[in-house]
């Protein structure tokens, strides 16, 4: 039986947080990724990566070999849930999860950008200040930036969105605005009412981060480290430890990564502050 492939590129953009990657740093962060996808591949299914690659953008390309279209195409949906898929900015799918990156955060007052990875031509999406008003903080007059400090948000965050609306300007080009889905919504639910300090991290492996912690000693203030994206974790700090403790004490022994904090306790009271006040 002959076997077939399928690739597909990644939305998910492979960047630096302070200085151009090193070739052999590229090299590194390509085997990280292909270990990272790898372990979502059920036991049972004859799937492998053939080819994984940086395009000149240094999104990824990915090669799947098998022997059943199905299973290929099984494989690369739950690479996908990590990575995204780059689309044509003329076949943008509505009301569907896509996953993409936070960028410039704080940087603008009327809402937030993500990649999603929008090509013909590339484009961002735009999760509006009143979107977001409507979904983090019940519709209260709240700042792009208080928002942000209220939920942790920061660059090449990965989350979760679906497209609700497209214009065009005059010379075709479109003007894309979205919203956070509802899994993600659920996420951040989730953990406001687990009550666990989050500390979100990008720019260093899930190994990394976790090696790192041990090597401070405080493996037994965390829960659990999860990961959300190729170098992208949540890091669940157990009941009583804060995340700023931890992150003063490993945070100069990863100094390309960064960090920022979730706070189940200050979101639970700002939701029944502002129910109170209804």
């Amino acid at each position: 039986m002959s076997q077939k492939t399928l690739a597909y590129v990644s939305a998910y953009q492979y960047y630096a947080l302070t200085q151009a990657k090193t070739a052999r740093e590229r090299t590194q962060f390509l085997t990280t990724f292909k270990r990272v996808l790898e372990e979502r591949i059920p036991e049972d299914i004859e799937v492998k990566i053939k080819k994984i690659e940086f395009r000149v953008d240094d999104r990824i390309s990915i090669q799947l070999i098998g022997n059943n279209t199905d299973e290929l195409k099984f494989v690369a949906s739950l690479f996908k849930e990590l990575t995204g898929e780059i689309m044509n900015a003329n076949n943008i799918p509505k009301n569907k999860p896509i996953v993409g990156q936070l960028t410039s955060v704080g940087k603008i007052g009327f809402g937030l950008f993500l990649d999603v990875g929008i090509e013909g031509p590339s484009k961002e999406v735009l999760i509006p200040l009143f979107r977001l008003r409507q979904q983090l903080v019940n519709g209260e007059k709240k700042s792009t930036a208080q928002i942000i400090e209220l939920y942790g948000f920061m660059d090449h965050m990965t989350v979760e969105i679906e497209i609700t609306k497209i214009t065009y300007e005059k010379k075709g080009k479109p003007m894309i605005e979205g919203e956070f889905s509802d899994r993600f919504l659920k996420f951040l639910h989730l953990k406001v009412h687990d009550r666990h300090e989050i500390i979100f991290t990008t720019g260093a492996s899930r190994q990394m981060v976790k090696k790192t912690i041990a090597k401070r000693g405080h493996s037994v203030d965390i829960v659990q480290i999860d990961r959300i994206g190729p170098l992208e974790t949540a890091v669940i700090c157990k009941p009583g430890t804060t995340a700023a403790g931890i992150i003063a004490h490993i945070g100069q022994f990863i100094p390309h990564c960064r960090m920022s904090i979730f706070k189940p306790a200050r979101v639970s009271a700002f939701w029944k502050q502002i129910s109170n006040e209804k």
